[in-house]
């Protein structure tokens, strides 16, 4: 049974026009509710965390993962220099959530570069992979189920946790992150010259 979670991604106001790095926090926020609600929902299937190191790794992979997907599903909405602006403040949106949240859990150090590392390693990595119809394919999924499986680990109960996340809990996150970005990229301010794609 997948956990579902109550994700804010409109404005209040429905006739703003907010700007793109308005957006992208907002979407930062979304992306750190999905990769939290992903993360307890690992637990609710009866795999288990040895710690909330490990629990917090997984909280990473996710955010990235969904970082990752965002940049992805913006090549088609942005423009250029739209994109570089919004995946920009998307990444130090979802740094400072990571970096608020696991202060609180285990102790205040520097969180943000081990991210923005793990980002620039997955994003090669996942570059490589088919994405395809606002969608991942097999092999993008596969890479990021295997990375949680590594976080994980491969004993007799967390054995089959790749398969939860191919199947499962990757594709729901990325369904709700297209919807929230959707949205989201529906309240852009104009661009001062029409901009192109």
């Amino acid at each position: 049974m997948t956990m579902k979670t109550r994700i804010r991604d409109q404005w209040q106001d429905p006739t703003r026009q907010a700007s793109t790095e308005d957006n992208a926090l907002a979407l930062a926020y979304v992306c750190w509710q999905l990769a939290l609600t992903s993360a307890r929902n690992l637990h609710a299937e009866d795999f288990v965390y040895q710690d909330d190191t490990q629990r917090v790794a997984v909280i990473r992979e996710y955010l990235v993962f969904l970082v990752h997907t965002a940049d992805r599903l913006a090549f088609e909405l942005l423009d250029q220099a739209q994109r570089a602006l919004f995946m920009s403040s998307l990444a130090a949106g979802c740094a400072r959530h990571l970096q608020r949240n696991t202060e609180e859990i285990l102790g205040i150090k520097d969180y943000v570069e081990p991210f923005i590392d793990t980002l620039n390693q997955r994003n090669s990595e996942y570059g490589q992979c088919v994405f395809a119809n606002g969608a991942p394919g097999y092999s993008l999924l596969r890479a990021f189920g295997e990375r949680i499986q590594i976080v994980m680990g491969r004993d007799q109960t967390n054995r089959w946790v790749i398969d939860q996340v191919m199947e499962i809990d990757g594709p729901e996150a990325v369904a709700q992150l297209a919807r929230s970005l959707q949205k989201l990229c529906a309240t852009e301010k104009p661009s001062p010259k029409g901009g192109q794609r």
